[in-house]
């Protein structure tokens, strides 16, 4: 067990934040005041962290910060001390797994750190309790299988707006799975400086992302690279070239029929965003296009004057964003009448 907490040797108490960072601990000290609410051990050499490093719930602490350490073991009941944590930093740790309990009772915390680990095994359920995850940090480990659970199926985390599994060891992406997330899920969906394996399914997927103006593929673009079948080492928005001759990437326009109903996307990068949309011409009569309450518009029936571009203008306290959509309509039915 560690040594009892000394505000005045060991660690720095600054009424409610407790910072013992950088003081060769190997063990969290005892007797941590009930007031906590962060508590900073990083650059210190721990290398366990039991079920018993707190006695008693710290029902206040939402700041946990343990990086730097030399873990490698967390007890499958950590943290049932600390359940109102909010932000938790593991990241330079020597943690090789991630079993199926062990975040079970952080039903609160919103950015888990874990990046510059060496973890190799990912427990699908780990963690499929945390519905309040904003912000998954998962870079620089040795994950050999991308975590798709996260962002789709039942362990879908709804609140989840950045996954970061950059530089590991992934070779496969779910590019069908990838292609349906909404854009507010893709903008902070990282998967660069894997060792991908060359498609031009990939390339595409990429391209679209990038012609969106997508953070995570426009910021690191130059990271994104994949494995040729001869084992070579390519840039993947070289793929249109020489390489592997994919086809070069293009927008395509939305096509419609005579009378049928359509729904156009307003697919914003952000969430919870005000949209409003701008028709094709000017006499702004349309009767058959509506805005859905999630801010897309439904065309019911289509009308051979619905084509055109249309517009969707998206606000936000911190960001605007526009959209165009081309649709055109051919001038007969789903069935070939005119």
């Amino acid at each position: 067990a560690g040594s009892t907490l000394n505000c005045h040797t060991t660690c720095i108490c600054a009424s409610n934040i407790v910072s013992c960072s950088k003081m060769d601990l190997s063990a969290v000290p005892t007797g941590l005041p009930l007031y906590t609410t962060v508590l900073d051990l990083s650059y210190n050499a721990i290398s366990r962290l039991r079920s018993e490093w707190t006695t008693v719930k710290l029902p206040n602490l939402h700041n946990l910060l343990l990086s730097h350490n030399d873990l490698f073991f967390l007890s499958s009941e950590a943290f049932i001390n600390v359940k109102q944590l909010r932000y938790l930093d593991l990241s330079s740790n020597k943690l090789h797994m991630l079993d199926e309990f062990v975040f079970e009772p952080l039903v609160y915390l919103e950015v888990l750190l874990l990046y510059n680990n060496q973890i190799s095994q990912i427990d699908r359920t780990a963690f499929a309790t945390m519905i309040n995850l904003q912000k998954l940090y998962l870079s620089q480990n040795q994950i050999s299988r991308f975590p798709g659970e996260l962002i789709k199926d039942r362990y879908r985390l709804e609140k989840l707006s950045l996954l970061d599994v950059s530089s590991n060891r992934i070779k496969k992406v779910p590019i069908d799975d990838l292609n349906m997330l909404p854009a507010w899920i893709k903008n902070g969906l990282y998967f660069h400086n894997n060792p991908l394996q060359c498609t031009c399914n990939l390339y595409t997927l990429l391209a679209h992302w990038y012609i969106r103006k997508l953070n995570s593929v426009v910021d690191f673009s130059d990271e994104f690279t994949c494995v040729l079948p001869n084992s070579q080492k390519t840039q993947i928005f070289d793929l249109s070239g020489e390489s592997m001759n994919c086809s070069t990437f293009k927008e395509a326009d939305e096509e419609a029929f005579l009378e049928q109903t359509l729904i156009l996307s307003c697919d914003t990068k952000h969430r919870d965003m005000m949209k409003t949309w701008a028709l094709p011409g000017t006499s702004g009569d349309n009767q058959t296009a509506k805005v859905l309450p999630n801010g897309n518009l439904q065309i019911s029936p289509v009308r051979y004057d619905d084509s055109g571009t249309y517009t969707c203008f998206a606000v936000s306290e911190s960001f605007n964003e526009t959209i165009y959509i081309v649709l055109k309509v051919h001038n007969f039915t789903m069935h070939g009448a005119g």
